[in-house]
């Protein structure tokens, strides 16, 4: 069984600088798919985006219950309802790096308001050769 992505968090917070973040960053890229928010319209969803210390950030969610979370807290309802969410594949996302760059995107913010984990942009071709492709 995987490392569960939230044991990890909560472990390398107590020790940022140890061995436990380089296993979060394995088990995130080692997930299936991460989710995101979409918004726009339907004929061209976008990937929502989040603001941290006047730089962009895609918003991108380690499991469903995050995103759902999320979404309920942004909505103001806590339904619980079916929330429409895109998904990616670690791969792809990484493929998309440049292109992010250009167009003025910091990084990727993973489980906002849960883990508030960053990889900057220009480092996610490089995380993925660390602890994504080599898995």
């Amino acid at each position: 069984m995987d490392p569960d992505v939230d044991e990890l968090a909560a472990q390398a917070r107590t020790d940022p600088a140890g061995s436990d973040l380089a296993r979060l960053w394995r088990a995130v890229y080692g997930l299936g798919r991460w989710w995101l928010l979409p918004t726009g319209d339907l004929t061209d969803p976008r990937p929502m985006l989040g603001v941290a210390g006047g730089r962009r950030y895609l918003l991108a969610f380690t499991s469903e219950r995050h995103v759902t979370r999320f979404a309920d807290a942004r909505d103001g309802t806590g339904s619980g309802r079916d929330t429409a969410a895109l998904t990616i594949t670690p791969a792809e996302l990484t493929g998309m790096a440049e292109t992010l760059g250009r167009s003025g995107i910091a990084g990727v913010l993973f489980d906002q308001g849960v883990h508030d984990l960053v990889a900057p942009v220009a480092a996610l071709p490089a995380m993925w050769a660390r602890f994504g492709s080599a898995e």
